[in-house]
């Protein structure tokens, strides 16, 4: 019995050894994953990717995420504030396009169309975005139609790392003002239009949910080649106007962030550790061909 037993040890410290040593010599091995480090003078940037919304299905997260997590004393997000705040924030900012009572959009819209949206908002929200232009509406919906293929922005990594660094106190940096990013969906047309935005918002967001289904399976799945042609499907450059929407929502919030980077490494040198949408280091003008253009290497993790 003894012996038995002594057999089981072994083969068990055996495991053990050769785990270790296969663990010791992986984690020196780039991840697959949507992260990346950099050295920007005085100070290491840990850059990680997100789609701003997940399933319970992609959790617990790849070890690439947690690890450049923890390396890092600061964290930086597209905006600071925590969900609930910036909810607010984005109600507060609206206050200046709340329409009259009787330009409700629950009293344009249909009810085929209203429960739609009722089940991916639910009741309180929804009758909220009625009382606000278009933009508040567009914008919400932009943000939750996920829920459709299955992915809710509640779970999203972005949600997740802020809690981790609230709850261990870890200090949060915002890239973007929350007016910066509520600017790229505020627009002003005429009432009668605002309406026909919102119900081809409503009639194409089944289809337009499923159109990005391939664009967050390729990022679950860490297949970057997959995801970068997907996150480049939507965009002609040779469009002038497609160009400029692009340089809007991309180019010149990445020129911006890079700056940004690079003041916080002399003026508070550190380890960082950066999460934004994953479209940002991809395409034109992208983060890392931005960081390589000003002399800094890209190392993947």
């Amino acid at each position: 019995m003894e012996k038995g037993k002594f057999r089981i040890t072994s083969l068990i410290a055996i495991f053990v050894a050769i785990t270790a040593v296969f663990i010791a010599k992986s984690s020196d091995e780039p991840s697959d994953c949507f992260t990346w480090k950099v050295e920007i003078n005085e100070s290491t940037f840990y850059l990680a990717g997100s789609v701003h919304t997940a399933s319970k299905e992609n959790y617990p997260l790849p070890k690439a995420y947690l690890k450049s997590y923890q390396k890092a004393d600061n964290v930086i997000f597209e905006l600071a504030d925590d969900f609930k705040t910036l909810e607010k924030k984005i109600f507060q900012y609206a206050e200046k396009d709340r329409l009259p009572e009787d330009q409700y959009f629950n009293l344009y819209l249909n009810n085929e169309r209203i429960e739609k949206l009722k089940q991916i908002f639910g009741e309180e929200k929804l009758q909220k975005c009625f009382q606000y232009e278009a933009w508040v509406l567009n914008m919400s919906i932009a943000g939750v139609k996920t829920k459709i293929i299955g992915y809710d922005p509640l779970l999203a990594i972005d949600k997740y790392f802020h809690e981790l660094a609230e709850k261990y106190e870890k200090p949060i940096i915002g890239l973007d003002s929350i007016k910066t990013q509520l600017l790229l969906f505020d627009f002003e047309v005429p009432h009668e239009i605002q309406v026909s935005l919102i119900e081809k918002a409503i009639d194409e967001m089944e289809v337009n949910a499923n159109k990005e289904a391939p664009l967050f399976k390729a990022y679950f799945d860490n297949n970057m080649e997959l995801f970068e042609e997907e996150f480049l499907k939507p965009y002609d450059f040779n469009n002038p106007r497609m160009k400029q929407i692009y340089d809007r929502v991309f180019t010149k919030r990445n020129k911006s962030w890079v700056e940004q980077f690079e003041k916080l490494s002399t003026e508070r040198a550190g380890t960082y550790f950066v999460l934004v949408g994953a479209g940002h280091y991809f395409g034109p003008d992208n983060i890392r061909e931005l960081l390589e253009q000003k002399g800094y290497t890209i190392e993947k993790i």
